[in-house]
């Protein structure tokens, strides 16, 4: 199975900003699917398809790309490792609490 591209990458690949993607997925250019019900994905032969197509409008505008790239990271590792990282927390701070009590 391909791997399945991010709104970020989309963006990137087309040259348009990630409110743009958003929008083509709202007029139907452009089909997402949800994972774990939250966050939009794209088969990337479709986002060539449209590019070849030449569909959109891309602008070349800078964005604040970076910071909506790691934070949408950011909200996919809380996503799927949240249990993980909450047991990490948990299991720092009864240790700290077991070594302080010493």
């Amino acid at each position: 199975m391909e791997k399945l591209w991010t709104t970020s990458e989309v963006a990137r690949f087309l040259g348009i900003q990630d409110a743009q993607v958003d929008q083509l997925v709202r007029d139907g250019k452009l089909t997402g699917y949800k994972l774990g019900g939250q966050f939009l994905r794209f088969r990337p032969d479709q986002v060539k398809e449209l590019q070849s197509q030449g569909a959109f409008a891309p602008q070349h505008a800078r964005t604040v790309g970076r910071t909506l790239e790691w934070r949408h990271r950011l909200q996919d590792l809380w996503y799927f490792y949240d249990f993980y990282v909450l047991s990490f927390v948990l299991l720092a701070v009864l240790v700290i609490y077991l070594v302080s009590t010493s």
